[in-house]
């Protein structure tokens, strides 16, 4: 299998039910672990160059699983800081809301940071 993200694009995976993608990117997350029955084999190259390695998955791109949970009475903030707080353990609760708040301007919801929004869930 082969394929190309570009940068600063949203990447859509689609296919049928069973078809693996969900297989594709805890692989490419590092979120599967190989059992008996199971081998990973190949290279994950970034700009055809640089071999993306365990954890370095996360300080490039990011990866929500199909059964995250928020709270739909949560502001985006408060998503993203529970999140933060469950999640970045080695930064310090200041680190995750500088990170936090450089998100949120980066998915231009600065401006709605701090509002409830709709009665669905984030």
């Amino acid at each position: 299998m082969s394929g190309f993200a570009l940068p600063g694009e949203v990447l859509y995976i689609m296919g049928a039910s069973g078809a693996g993608k969900t297989s594709l990117l805890n692989i490419l997350s590092d979120r599967i672990s190989t059992g008996r029955n199971a081998r990973v084999k190949g290279k994950i190259l970034i700009n055809d160059s640089v071999e993306l390695k365990g954890a370095a998955f996360g300080a490039l791109a990011s990866y929500v699983m199909q059964d995250d949970i928020l709270f739909k009475v949560f502001t985006p903030r408060e998503a993203l800081t529970f999140a933060a707080r469950l999640k970045l353990t080695s930064m310090t609760e200041e680190e995750q809301d500088i990170r936090v708040n450089e998100l949120l301007i980066d998915l231009n919801l600065n401006s709605v940071a701090d509002q409830v929004i709709g009665g669905g869930g984030i």
